[in-house]
């Protein structure tokens, strides 16, 4: 009977601390509200912040705004940082480029540009090498035949379409080959270039950014987008038939096209900041949670603001409610186990430069960072849910922890009900939104990471990205979902596996 009485002990009393547990989240997850949403929407997406654009004026107000906030919620500096990381940063603008093929001269965005980053001042003569798809992929060798070591090679974009390859090549993973295999400079072509430059014409023209450190590797190598007319031009000086490529000939032919290429840059040097509000664990402080969101924008072009109310000024807006909720816990006494930092990042629309500086200069070390949950749009509907609101796209769940992807079903399925859609988690998603938003560079270094976010809709990244075509509910529910995961991560007893290998 003894043994009975002491088993149906234990069992209520671990059934009072669930109830505990779930009765607080509930609490503090009903203090997320869309009125407080939507005052700090109102005043970080308004004209006044010229579009957050990092390093600009308009992103120094946003930071500040996000510190007096934290400040304001009780929210202690961290150790030697005083609320914000600051990072340094290369700005360049081109200042004179040319470019000739053969004694053919081409025109710098009419022909060709660099995008997105920054590339250092060049002058040099070289031969370019036609470098197919740029793959080197079980029975594919693009390589085999060729050299491209101190030479301009050119790419194509995309991938063979026979034969299997046992990975998708990224753009990325080909530019990376290329410079193992000791090109100069990398040409790539770009599919109607007349359309994709006018689609970014914003970024193209403006000045290009980096962080100082990746700057001032050995070895940089500069990319740039080129037009079929340098396609053509190259392809035939090279003897090179693009449709007995594409077919699977082997790259054989060893006359090349001659090329000179000066590009002279005008140099700015400054920062930008990442901001940084920290509750200590109770139980657990060397095991921390971060969330994410970043609050920089694409800027102002002359009188047009792009006030980025969606992109990313909804999730910059839901982590503020998320620290204040967390916040207010800890303050009355049910503070996290766990540490958590809640950390707004600029220099996303640079190339994920705030994450990327985190990453490589953590302010608590990377190993002992538990997951990272990472807010990115999550304010519109895109097409594909026209008419249904109750939906949020979840990106990398599965990724790297089971335990992860489990935790954030069950908040989902005990409080708040939303439809989650994994389109976009799908390793063959061609718009490659794993790697486009702050948590990949937490991912990258064996972190679990949840992606929140709710797709792309007509106003991306145009001047109509405005706040009053917010959805503040749907907003709330899914902070909420954050909220919930977020808190049993940071609560519960053990610290989540990291058992999968699909970063």
């Amino acid at each position: 009977m003894k043994i009975k009485i002491t088993a149906l002990l234990c069992l209520v009393s671990g059934f009072v601390i669930g109830q505990t547990q779930d009765s607080l989240a509930l609490k503090y997850a009903n203090t997320i509200t869309t009125n407080e949403m939507s005052k700090h929407l109102h005043v970080l997406a308004s004209d006044a912040y010229q579009g957050r654009e990092t390093g600009k004026e308009g992103q120094k107000m946003a930071m500040e705004y996000l510190v007096n906030y934290f400040k304001e919620t009780g929210f202690k500096p961290v150790a030697d940082y005083n609320y914000i990381q600051q990072y340094p940063l290369v700005e360049q603008m081109a200042d004179g480029i040319s470019l000739t093929i053969n004694n053919k001269k081409y025109q710098f965005f009419e022909d060709f540009f660099s995008f997105p980053s920054i590339t250092p001042s060049v002058n040099f003569n070289t031969e370019i090498v036609f470098g197919g798809f740029g793959i080197t992929d079980g029975k594919w060798d693009d390589y085999k035949n060729i050299d491209v070591t101190n030479k301009i090679v050119l790419l194509f974009d995309g991938s063979p379409k026979k034969g299997k390859l046992e990975k998708d090549w990224t753009i990325k993973d080909k530019i990376e080959l290329a410079k193992k295999k000791g090109a100069r400079a990398i040409f790539v072509t770009v599919k109607d270039y007349d359309t994709y430059v006018k689609k970014y014409d914003h970024y193209i023209k403006k000045a290009k950014m980096d962080l100082k450190s990746n700057m001032e590797e050995e070895g940089f190598v500069p990319v740039y987008r080129v037009n079929d007319k340098i396609k053509n031009e190259i392809l035939s000086a090279n003897g090179v038939k693009e449709k007995k490529y594409l077919k699977g000939k082997t790259i054989k032919k060893k006359q090349f096209a001659k090329a000179n290429l000066v590009i002279e840059k005008e140099t700015n040097q400054f920062f930008g900041e990442n901001v940084l509000a920290y509750i200590e664990g109770t139980e657990k402080p060397d095991e921390l949670i971060i969330v994410t969101a970043h609050y920089d924008h694409i800027g102002a072009n002359s009188d047009v603001v792009f006030n980025g109310a969606d992109d990313d000024g909804s999730g910059t807006v839901a982590l503020m409610e998320l620290a204040q909720a967390f916040k207010m816990a800890s303050d009355q006494g049910n503070g996290p186990k766990r540490s958590i930092l809640f950390m707004p990042v600029s220099g996303e629309e640079k190339g994920l430069l705030g994450s990327e500086y985190y990453s490589k200069n953590p302010v608590f070390p990377l190993e002992q960072t538990v997951a990272n949950l990472n807010v990115d749009m999550i304010g519109r509907l895109d097409e594909a849910h026209e008419g249904n609101p109750n939906f949020v796209y979840l990106i990398g769940s599965d990724k790297l922890s089971s335990d992860l992807h489990q935790i954030s079903e069950n908040a989902n399925e005990s409080y708040t009900k939303l439809e989650l859609d994994y389109t976009f988690n799908d390793e063959n998603d061609p718009n490659r939104f794993y790697y486009r938003s702050d948590h990949y560079n937490f991912a990258k270094n064996d972190i679990p990471v949840i992606f929140y976010f709710c797709g792309v809709h007509e106003d991306y990244h145009k001047e109509t990205d405005t706040v009053e075509k917010i959805d503040f509910d749907k907003m709330e529910t899914i902070t909420k979902l954050i909220f919930y995961t977020a808190w049993d991560l940071a609560n519960r007893n053990e610290r989540i596996i990291v058992d999968n290998d699909k970063k």
